[in-house]
């Protein structure tokens, strides 16, 4: 048994231990952090942490450093020029050792209003580099920082967290935050001439009562597309949204903002800090306003977009995407020969009128979702079950109808109005169809002229799409004019029967082609499901024209038919999608945006392909380019990371990603490196020279 002496004893040697435990503890809790970042310091409202990009300061005398802000859904801190109010995020260095200097680098902000207040800043979760210079270059650093910012959402919240981060002297290898330091210098703004655009005017102009018009003239040789301005250095209230004008084909730009209380002549002559974003690209320049009129830009588009349009939808006429209704368009050419010359001509009108028709559809359809603050693009309609379906059925019924299984005929309402014969109401469908088909392909000029239209107003995108329609439908309009074009056609006879048949199975093969997109979109199951009611519909289609079945059937028949229809075009809509397992795949990596930066810091070259199951440009760039000789190879290098998206589905991702190259559309193919951080946009149709030469390019060499 333990003496009471020994108890003492016993229990004097625990305390102690335990007091130095608890000493030790408090002597590394007070000591600088050795690591390249810190512990988070904050509640679930902000916190943040100071992090460096190396471990160790290495011998070039700068390293690169970054302060993060994480913040809650609707909270946001504030930019360097907070606005109406707040104050931005301030770094107090007192108590560094051989730091000479320390200077914040900005990313573009965003706007907030609050109960008629705007401010500006930044929501989620920001990263502000860091450009940190030693004193004595290649010795060890060490870093106090003291942070104030403030976190606001209904009420601001200021935050103070003290950082220490001590880094040793020796080789400066990357920490693990290094990428994400790399991906935030990119998004600092350059110059105006890295942003590709270039100053014209910055004027100042009087805008009724005690206030001012500041306005910033652009000009870029490209489209400039959804710009924004944030002005420092006013004296009124922060500056809101500016009014924008665009000219011709979007080379030009015009930003304008309202100065509340301010007189012209106290703004002209003052220097002001602006920060314009364009093109996904940000730039900070200074300027001195002049007095002057506020520049105007002619609204509307000029004959050259319109050109580009008219081109890019001639095009489409002999894009992949096409190609399946190619064969409509050539038997109604044969079969019209044989037909009067006003017939004839009547039914090619009907074609083209057709294919406008369908194109003013989409405009309408492009408006109305742009309205509701939907996200549009060139194809989507291919991302959508109900409209898979709905198109194997109409092909399929149009494959019949070659078959001559079932007619085409016109309503009676119709008939009744004094419509022409059911013939041209089959041209007319047939432009439809090639129309509606043709959406899934961007083709050259397609994309300019698309991503000029959706970035603009309702009448504008009418007007482009009207003229993309009418570059359809110029083949049919040019040779209902001169008819003669069709003279090297053989006079119809029985070779037409023969090609009836072919033809209906080229359009079933459409029809298959759709359903396997349905598999893509939705699931394999729906997709077999959808497959087996077409092929039980055209085999009710081939037994209701069989004439030797009772007339009593017939009606059955068809009514079962339309119902067998009507179950294939909705039933891709009510199956419920499912996310197919990745393929596995020795080339390709799933699309991660965030990932590029770190990839290139580290002398990488990133090749990235947007595709979708449905876009058969897409498919016929990975057969004849990136799977052969000698682009695969390249892409299998050890230099080299090849990341694939798939906007075969809704992905708002990849939508935002598409926008920031001004595309709408798939295919998109981008190629980044050292010598291109900023990516190399390659064209649609892809050649192996033109991949061959972007890589090395961006490999920078």
């Amino acid at each position: 048994m333990m003496t009471g002496a020994g108890l003492h004893m016993g229990i004097s040697i625990r305390t102690t231990f335990r007091t130095m435990v608890l000493v030790v503890c408090l002597f590394f809790a007070a000591s600088p952090v050795f690591a390249a970042s810190t512990p988070w310091i904050g509640d679930a409202h902000a916190a943040a942490r100071m992090m460096t990009a190396v471990r160790a300061t290495g011998s070039a005398g700068q390293l690169d450093a970054a302060l993060q802000i994480r913040l809650a859904p609707g909270w946001h801190a504030y930019w360097r020029s907070p606005g109406d109010a707040g104050f931005p995020p301030s770094i107090d260095w007192s108590g560094s050792q051989n730091l000479k200097s320390a200077a914040i680098y900005w990313s573009a902000p965003k706007r907030f209003r609050l109960d008629g207040l705007i401010t500006q800043g930044y929501e989620k979760n920001v990263v502000l580099p860091i450009a940190v210079t030693m004193r004595q270059p290649g010795g060890p650093v060490l870093l106090h920082a003291l942070v104030h910012y403030a976190a606001c959402k209904d009420i601001c919240v200021p935050y103070t967290a003290a950082f220490t981060l001590r880094l040793p002297a020796g080789l400066a290898t990357p920490g693990a935050r290094a990428p994400l330091i790399a991906q935030a210098w990119t998004r600092i703004p350059g110059s105006l001439t890295d942003a590709g655009l270039s100053l014209a005017s910055v004027i100042v102009s009087p805008k009724g009562g005690p206030g001012a018009e500041l306005s910033v003239s652009l000009r870029s040789q490209s489209a400039i597309e959804a710009p924004d301005m944030f002005v420092e250095g006013t004296l009124g209230p922060t500056p809101g949204s500016p009014k924008i004008q665009l000219g011709g084909t979007g080379h030009r730009a015009v930003l304008s903002v309202f100065l509340a209380d301010s007189k012209p002549s106290a703004v002209a002559g003052r220097p002001l800090t602006f920060t314009v974003e364009a093109n996904g690209q940000a730039a900070t320049f200074s300027a001195v306003p002049v007095l002057g009129e506020m520049p105007r830009i002619a609204g509307g588009f000029d004959p050259l977009i319109i050109l580009i349009a008219l081109l890019g939808g001639l095009i489409l006429n002999v894009m992949p995407c096409v190609l399946p209704v190619l064969s409509l368009k050539l038997f109604g050419l044969a079969e019209a020969k044989g037909q009067a010359l006003r017939e004839f001509r009547r039914s090619l009108i009907a074609t083209a009128a057709g294919v406008m028709a369908s194109f003013l559809v989409i405009a309408l359809a492009l408006v109305l979702l742009k309205a509701a603050g939907a996200a549009i693009g060139w194809g989507i309609q291919f991302q959508q079950p109900w409209f898979l379906g709905a198109m194997a059925v109409v092909t399929s019924l149009f494959a019949a109808s070659l078959w001559e299984w079932v007619p085409i005929g016109v309503p009676g309402f119709v008939g009744a109005l004094g419509v022409g014969p059911k013939k041209h109401l089959a041209a007319f469908l047939t432009g439809v169809l090639a129309s509606v088909l043709a959406a899934s392909c961007t083709a050259p000029f397609i994309g300019t002229a698309v991503g000029f239209a959706l970035a603009r107003g309702p009448m504008t995108i009418i007007g482009i799409f009207t003229a993309l329609g009418l570059g359809m439908a110029l083949p049919y309009l040019v040779v209902a004019a001169l008819p003669r074009l069709v003279g090297w056609l053989p006079k119809p006879g029985a070779w037409m029967v023969r090609l009836q048949v072919v033809l209906g199975f080229l359009l079933l093969g459409t029809a298959m082609w759709l359903v396997w997109v349905i598999s893509a979109v939705v699931s394999p199951n729906a997709a077999i499901i959808t497959g087996v009611v077409l092929g039980i519909f055209l085999l009710v289609l081939f037994l209701r024209q069989q004439k030797r079945l009772l007339k009593r059937w017939r009606p059955a028949l068809t009514g079962l038919a339309v119902g067998l229809g009507l179950s294939a075009g909705i039933l891709p809509g009510l199956i419920q999608q499912s996310v197919a397992a990745p393929a596995v795949s020795t080339i390709w990596q799933p699309f991660d945006e965030a990932r590029i930066p770190g990839f290139v810091a580290r002398n990488r070259v990133v090749f990235v392909d947007i595709t979708a199951a449905w876009c058969l440009i897409c498919k016929v760039n990975a057969l004849t380019v990136l799977e052969r000789s000698p682009v695969a190879p390249a892409l299998r290098a050890a230099d080299v990371t090849a990341m694939r998206g798939d906007w075969t589905r809704p992905s708002p991702v990849i939508t935002a990603y598409l926008e920031r190259f001004d595309r709408y559309g798939v295919p998109l193919d981008v190629v980044y490196g050292p010598g291109a951080p900023r990516g190399i946009v390659l064209p649609s149709l892809l050649t192996p020279g033109v991949v061959m030469d972007a890589l090395r390019r961006a490999g920078g060499r």
